[in-house]
């Protein structure tokens, strides 16, 4: 039985919620499309009972069969991501920060946040000399490899020299820590009450890099995250204002 299935009775769950969330989460960025013997073996359940999860599934949109039989996630589950990127006001507010980031430095820039255990690539910036194929939006990473995760760990507070020091430092950077033929430097991203909300990222290939080179982008880079951090913080403050001022407000 797959991990997501062998914890239904131990997380209180609704059985055939976890079911087919489990079977969501088989679909991989490395393997996009998966037979129906292959949900089978992953969720460790009935053939039968996949074929129905798929098929409810596939009703709604959130998977769709293909000409040969296999599987793949379907446009309701990109919608379902869109509405998860709104939530983080991705086009008004991070993208064009981003953006310009990726001009003045000629490097592709991405944002990550923390997701639990992990860091999710919310939204990635590339550049026509510097197209990083392998930065999807979406993936889940690591939080305890990469300069972004680091970084994430080091201004949520985590205990140890290494965060210390990045925390000092102001922003941190790897070299083939997440991903051998990739190297990165972060700065944190601060939202409402100036919580690390975020990381900032430049990332460029391993080959080459070196502490130079990757600490000369910090200084455009903190300043992006710093510009970044205020916008946040200044549009969470204007929000709450509409809201107190549409619902009145009493001593």
């Amino acid at each position: 039985m797959g991990p997501g299935v062998r914890q239904e009775a131990a997380s209180g769950g609704v059985a055939a919620v976890e079911r087919a969330l489990s079977l969501l989460d088989a679909f991989t960025v490395n393997e996009p499309q998966l037979t129906l013997a292959e949900m089978t073996r992953r969720l460790g359940l009935p053939k039968t009972t996949v074929f129905r999860l798929a098929r409810t599934l596939a009703a709604r949109g959130y998977l769709a069969q293909l000409e040969g039989g296999a599987w793949r996630l379907g446009p309701a589950a990109a919608w379902l991501g869109a509405r998860y990127q709104v939530a983080f006001d991705i086009h008004n507010t991070i993208e064009p920060i981003m953006r310009r980031l990726a001009k003045d430095t000629r490097r592709g820039v991405s944002y990550f946040v923390p997701e639990g255990n992990a860091r999710v690539r919310l939204l990635h910036v590339a550049t026509e000399a510097t197209l990083v194929r392998h930065a999807r939006v979406g993936e889940s990473m690591p939080l305890d490899k990469g300069s972004p995760g680091q970084v994430l760990l080091a201004f949520a507070g985590r205990k140890g020299a290494v965060y210390e020091q990045i925390r000092k430092r102001g922003f941190h950077f790897t070299i083939g820590e997440a991903r051998n033929q990739s190297a990165s430097v972060s700065a944190p991203v601060y939202g409402p009450n100036w919580r690390v909300v975020g990381a900032l990222c430049i990332g460029v290939a391993a080959s080459g890099a070196d502490e130079k080179s990757l600490c000369a982008y910090a200084p455009a880079l903190m300043k992006a995250a710093e510009r970044l951090s205020r916008a946040l913080v200044a549009e969470h403050a204007a929000t709450r204002q509409v809201a107190i001022t549409q619902q009145g407000w009493r001593p």
